[in-house]
């Protein structure tokens, strides 16, 4: 046992977590699934839902049918996921199937997604869901999961919301007010000033800010008063989402990401749209969306986006390239169970492909796929004496993190630049620094690594994808770079690998070192 790790990993944690342990141990080993008994009736006579609304829910319901099908069997995310609901599209002649034959399906944060797709299925004319919609809000509301909190939490309060709002009688009522509450503590606290979602992930961003806007739907359909603070947090969202919207309508994959892990992001703006909280072509903090973005202009010169709070920097020159950086924390305060060891590390766009990839998800076990997938070796940054740059350990255990920030953001008519650094070393001897210089042009992006003190190895790599290397002239070049000898993969969707090139630029530190590469295109 690791003591120190573990104290490293505990001390960081909300006070709340830790209180909340016991009783949320407790209830799990009572057991026993909740009861449909005296079910609050659906309310009756929603106007017609808009094709948008409708058109998601069938969208979701195929996007969780394909994902289900790439889990294993028998591992808990698949009884998870199974318990989802997903299969519940808009038809409205067929019964709901129940997923209670799983004890699975009575934990909050399962029950807490099939809500909501219970409430949006019930406001799209299913019939006969009271009694699975009761058991699933009665589930979330005994087991709050106030010993994770972060999106664990807020998906409880938008699962109460949403089955209250499809719902009538007292003990709706008590749903909705229980998760508008919670809504009300927790949008503020997850929801960064720029419109990320604190956890850093693309795809967690991407779930919770749909469930926000079914919500948003559900309740003026009901004839609820919608509270502002939703509204003005969805916008922002929205708006972070356009902002890292790539040249082909998918994201960087960040931190636990992946394609198949939320509703497409396109599919997002244009809820979003439909319910007046978002206009195409708008990016985060008012600025330019990227080219390719629903409604953007065409545009040939090089720009630059910061999203500050986020810490993601994107590059962009006209068509031709789009760049995503990771230059800000790793994740969550005090839940960093999403988070990975990629401090400083990027994606690349040629002509709309990505071409410089993430190693993306392979598992959600604490086992060696995991570890690789939280890496730093796994990702396009500099790893130093063969150690992460953030303690990355179990499944979803962080103990030391790394501190990075953005020294310097440069945009000339030319070419955009960024300089970021962070301390993720700063436990080996001499506490080395990782620096690194970006710059786009037209032709070319140059990358420069500086590490600043300490005596070690160490070596960057650059994972591209063999598909769009064998379909675009891209050049290589660097100080040493050599292709990893072991072939590559990258997941972009879950335990779906497609195969990569990694190259990598190793050299020893002697109090200071710089490696580089350029990729020509």
């Amino acid at each position: 046992m690791n003591l120190p790790r573990i104290a490293r990993t505990l001390v960081q944690l909300h006070p709340l977590q830790v209180l909340a342990r016991p009783i949320a141990l407790g209830h799990r080993a009572l057991g026993g699934g909740p009861s449909a008994a005296l079910a609050p009736r659906l309310r009756p006579g929603f106007a017609p839902p808009s094709p948008r609304f409708a058109a998601f829910a069938d969208a979701e319901k195929e996007r969780g049918r394909a994902r289900l099908a790439a889990i294993p069997e028998g591992s808990l995310l698949h009884a998870y996921e199974r318990a989802y609901g997903y299969e519940l599209g808009a038809e409205p002649t067929l019964p709901a199937p129940s997923a209670w034959d799983d004890p699975i399906a009575s934990h909050p944060f399962p029950a807490s997604v099939r809500a909501r797709r219970l409430a949006a299925a019930a406001r799209l004319g299913r019939p006969g869901l009271s009694a699975e919609l009761a058991r699933a809000c009665r589930a979330i509301a005994l087991g709050l999961e106030l010993h994770l909190l972060a999106n664990h939490l807020l998906e409880n309060a938008i699962g109460l919301v949403c089955g209250g709002a499809v719902a009538r009688g007292p003990e709706a009522e008590a749903w909705w007010r229980l998760g508008s509450a919670i809504l009300a503590w927790q949008l503020p606290e997850q929801f960064l000033a720029d419109g990320g979602h604190f956890e850093l992930s693309a795809s967690y961003h991407l779930a919770l800010t749909a469930g926000l806007l079914e919500a948003i739907e559900l309740a003026q359909a009901a004839g609820r008063e919608v509270p502002e603070r939703w509204r003005t947090t969805a916008e922002r969202a929205l708006e972070w989402a356009a902002a890292v919207r790539a040249p082909d309508g998918s994201y960087p994959l960040f931190n636990d990401a992946s394609l198949d892990a939320a509703p497409e992001l396109d599919h997002v703006l244009a809820l979003g749209e439909d319910l007046g909280l978002f206009t195409p072509g708008r990016a985060s903090g008012g600025g330019r969306a990227a080219p390719g973005t629903p409604g953007a202009p065409p545009d040939d010169t090089p720009s630059l986006d910061h999203l500050a709070s986020t810490g993601w920097v994107i590059l962009r020159f006209g068509d031709r390239a789009w760049l995503a950086l990771d230059a800000g924390m790793d994740g969550a305060p005090y839940q960093p169970g999403h988070v990975h060891a990629d401090a400083l590390t990027f994606e690349l766009w040629l002509h709309g492909e990505r071409a410089v990839v993430d190693y993306g998800v392979s598992s959600y076990k604490a086992d060696g796929d995991r570890q690789t997938t939280r890496s730093t070796r796994a990702h396009n940054t500099v790893e130093l004496g063969d150690v992460d740059s953030s303690e990355v350990w179990s499944a979803f255990r962080v103990g030391r993190r790394a501190r990075a920030g953005v020294r310097r953001l440069e945009r000339a008519p030319a070419h955009v630049a960024v300089e970021a650094e962070h301390d993720g070393y700063r436990a080996l001897p001499g506490a080395p620094r990782h620096r690194r210089t970006v710059e786009l042009s037209a032709r070319e992006l140059v990358v420069l690594d500086d590490i600043l003190g300490g005596r070690t190895s160490a070596c960057s790599r650059l994972r591209l994808d063999e598909a769009a290397l064998r379909r675009q002239p891209i050049e290589i070049e660097g100080i040493q770079l050599t292709p990893e000898r072991s072939s590559g993969v990258w997941h972009p969707c879950f335990r779906k690998p497609q195969a990569a090139t990694v190259f990598s630029v190793r050299g020893d530190v002697r109090d200071a070192w710089r490696g580089g590469f350029r990729v020509r295109f």
